[in-house]
């Protein structure tokens, strides 16, 4: 395993990161066999939500890091409706607040690593946010705060206004990004890399497309969401895309590597990249996916991708509820 600080900060942390969405219908004992596996192959990051699981992937990391906190680091987020309280959504002051509290209940611990804002909230001032993200920073309950999908424009606003009043700065936005949806690349990326802020990616598969699994002119492996709902398979394999994921499995035949693999290795490669989220529910997933860290591209497999892929700005559309055949 790989490691980097995140951004211009101090914090270490594995090149992957292991997401706990879990969305597999598994007990409990299989997501806690998940964390440990990424545990022993050198993982130190782990990336939640409060609503992931309606708040369940909090309480499971929170049963794994028992006894072992310093062995984590944990990056949670605010921002959507919990479950049980549909008004605990936004980054209102009093819902950052009241959101964090619950949080460090559900993960048996008096301190969050990484607190981001889930997504941009157009109807609360951004001081008001940056604000109630500053005061966690100085109860000592949050270590560092940041944001997942802001825009570089919004990402700026935030940061003009921590500096502007002395607050804790965000150090982290979270994207999703990947070899088919490179538009980031267009200005968020340049942006975080001047000004220190460290980037997680997410979808580095784009939902496993890249996993060599889906091909065109192939219908989608059953089981998949890519089949029975609600992404759009027919809207997103577009012959570029189909292009791509051959260049891909291609490159990965070459390396005596997955595609899965190479897909995440690109994004590695990329300087403004900290680490990227896999999103794995089984313990075998887990040693597959986080090989991807053991080794880096090669710089001509890297160009040929860059290539390939130039471009590409897939937009998943959820309007197939009912499954690729509707």
């Amino acid at each position: 395993m790989r490691y980097a600080n995140l951004g211009a900060t101090d914090l270490r942390v594995s090149r992957l990161c292991l997401g706990t969405v879990f969305r597999q219908a598994a007990d409990d004992g299989v997501y806690l066999a998940t964390i440990e596996a990424a545990l022993e192959r050198g993982g130190t990051f782990f990336d939640t939500s409060n609503v992931y699981q309606g708040g369940r992937s909090e309480q499971l990391l929170g049963r794994a890091m028992r006894g072992r906190r310093e062995r984590f680091v944990v990056t949670t987020k605010v921002g959507s409706p919990e479950a049980d309280d549909a008004s605990a959504c936004g980054l209102g002051r009093a819902t950052i607040l009241r959101c964090c509290e619950r949080s460090l209940r559900r993960l048996a611990t008096d301190y969050i690593d990484l607190y981001l804002c889930h997504f941009p909230d157009p109807r609360t001032p951004i001081e008001e946010t940056v604000s109630a993200m500053d005061e966690l920073v100085c109860q000592g309950k949050v270590r560092h705060v940041g944001c997942s999908n802001f825009e570089s424009w919004r990402l700026c606003e935030a940061l003009h206004t921590s500096r502007l009043h002395g607050q804790a700065a965000f150090v982290c936005d979270q994207v999703g990004y990947s070899l088919l949806d490179r538009r980031v690349e267009d200005e968020l990326l340049p942006y975080c890399a001047r000004r220190g802020v460290g980037v997680t990616v997410y979808a580095p598969t784009a939902i496993g497309l890249l996993s060599g699994r889906f091909r065109g002119g192939e219908p989608p492996p059953e089981g998949t969401s890519w089949h029975r709902g609600p992404y759009n398979f027919r809207a997103a394999m577009t012959p570029h895309v189909g292009a791509v994921i051959d260049a891909v499995v291609q490159a990965a035949e070459r390396l005596a590597r997955t595609p899965t693999q190479v897909a995440m290795a690109w994004c590695l490669s990329r300087p403004a990249v900290t680490s990227i989220i896999i999103g794995c529910d089984t313990p075998e997933r887990v040693h597959e996916n986080l090989a991807a860290a053991d080794w880096e591209l090669p710089e001509e497999e890297v160009r040929r991708l860059d290539e390939v892929s130039d471009g590409q700005r897939l937009k998943v559309r959820k309007d197939c509820p009912e499954g690729w055949q509707r």
